[in-house]
């Protein structure tokens, strides 16, 4: 799967390459197509041809002419540009055609020209000078050309006349763009694009590799992971996103530890309170059953033990229930606009009894202008309930549990704050797991929650929008501050 991935990755490569490549050709092949051919090898024909031709016989026979070329002349001149395949011309020096092999100029007709330069210039050894230039036909066709003079000999005429033998600009096409830069362009650029590619190939073999090998190593820490190894780490280097992925591998694999150490707290956790009140419930039973509770004293009591155990199973269930519902989303909070002070007011009166009765005192701080917040009543009270009844019973007689309010100017803050035994550091971040408990110490029969209501409370108070936190010194006490989004004023 990986050599896999590793090899696709290479593929996507290679082709992104080739395309490129292939664009890159298609496009400079089109550039050169849009530009003029080189006329050099042209010039050179024509040139030869030029000097190729029966000068001297024209010259003879065009010496007995007056102003005009003759007939035989006309014939000469065109059977030799039948002969070499170009267009022979015979102009005067003012650009006034006397002859067309072509027969597209009739005699007298003015040639267009759009350029002349000397090609050739007059030597010692030559007398005559050869140009080359450019005209337009009449149908609009671009010819190029090369002309020497016929004057020299021909002292009679006042304008001299000269040679011409054109041919047609070539029009650029794929196959002369070929014959005309394939030497020169086309076969250096394939070989310094095979030699790219080759390169390209090669870095692009190390990307995969480095892409596919980080996957490697989480897949068999993954494997590693579900034989139940996990202890299992894969390291954190390579390019960002790689090192992003193996950052979230790892605390994944970090949650699923603590996931699976949280469920077998819970199934111990579980086992435990679930047995303890069933052992109960199971014994005084069997001993009514077998009259040993026989005096009403003792079957009173018996009843009255099976009756408080079954009550606090109907409230585990109803705490387990609870959590799960809420965890799934089943739970529907009525969010009314309340006045979260007499929710406090009303909590604090409930539990102040038990407080008395422990020698705690409870103090509420609790203004009157507390600003309105959209909730649940009966479920914010819970929360506050169950932070209160922790704190009176983690607080010994004498000390002071209290409970304040205040506003800011986008929250509502709540704080429960203890004098009692405080909370270790080691524990603070496991007290909102279902069933944890600082007191491990069940077989002393000191424990008497169930170890939901922090979990529960932790979840009703995100469902409002807010959070709930947690600050303690071991030895001196604790503070809950729950946070939750306040209504703005009417």
């Amino acid at each position: 799967m990986l050599h896999s991935l590793r090899t696709r990755l290479l593929a996507s490569y290679v082709a992104i390459l080739l395309v490129m490549l292939c664009l890159i050709g298609f496009v400079l092949l089109l550039f050169l197509r849009t530009r003029p051919l080189p006329t050099d090898t042209l010039i050179r024909d024509l040139t030869g041809t030029l000097l190729d031709v029966r000068v001297t016989e024209i010259v003879r026979l065009e010496g007995r002419m007056n102003n005009s070329v003759t007939a035989e002349v006309s014939t000469l001149l065109s059977s030799e540009a039948a002969a070499r395949d170009f267009r022979l011309m015979v102009v005067s020096e003012d650009n006034r055609v006397e002859f067309d092999s072509d027969e597209t100029l009739d005699a007298g007709a003015m040639l267009t020209e759009l350029e002349r330069e000397p090609l050739v210039r007059p030597t010692a050894s030559r007398t005559a000078a050869i140009y080359q230039g450019r005209f337009l036909n009449p149908d609009g066709t671009e010819w190029i050309y090369v002309a020497q003079p016929l004057r020299p000999v021909l002292v009679q005429r006042t304008n001299t006349l000269l040679l011409v033998v054109a041919t047609p600009v070539p029009r650029p096409s794929l196959r002369s763009v070929f014959q005309t830069f394939g030497e020169t362009f086309f076969r250096p650029l394939a070989r310094a694009g095979l030699l790219g590619l080759l390169v390209a190939i090669g870095l692009s073999a190390l990307i995969a590799r480095s892409v596919a090998r980080p996957l490697q190593r989480m897949s068999k820490a993954a494997e590693h992971i579900a034989d139940g190894d996990l202890t299992q780490r894969v390291p954190v280097n390579g390019p960002h996103e790689v090192r992003m992925l193996a950052q979230s591998f790892n605390e994944m694999t970090e949650q699923v530890a603590a996931t699976q150490e949280v469920q077998r707290d819970f199934l111990a956790n579980v086992s435990h309170d679930l047995r303890t009140p069933l052992t109960s419930i199971q014994g005084f039973s069997q001993a009514i059953a077998e009259g040993v509770a026989s005096d009403p004293e003792a079957a009173q009591h018996a009843a009255q033990i099976i009756h408080d155990e079954a009550g606090r199973l109907h409230r585990m269930v109803e705490s387990l229930l609870d959590l799960a519902r809420i965890e799934s989303g089943q739970m529907e909070l009525q969010h009314r606009s309340l006045w979260l002070g007499d929710v406090l007011h009303a909590v604090a009166e409930s539990i102040s009894m038990r407080a008395r009765d422990k020698g705690v005192q409870l103090d509420a701080q609790i203004p009157p202008t507390l600003p309105r917040v959209a909730g649940d009543g009966d479920r914010l009270a819970q929360v506050f309930t169950n932070l209160l009844d922790n704190a009176i019973r983690h607080t010994p007689a004498g000390g002071r549990v209290t409970l304040d309010a205040t506003a800011t100017a986008d929250a509502l803050i709540v704080t429960v704050r203890d004098t009692g035994e405080g909370i270790p550091a080691a524990e603070l971040s496991r007290i909102f797991e279902r069933f944890y408990q600082v007191d491990k110490s069940r077989q002393r029969g000191r424990r008497t929650g169930s170890g939901l209501g922090l979990a529960i409370s932790q979840q009703i108070v995100e469902a409002h929008g807010g959070r709930i936190e947690v600050a303690s010194v071991e030895g001196s006490g604790t503070t809950f501050t729950v946070r939750l989004p306040r209504l703005p004023e009417e």
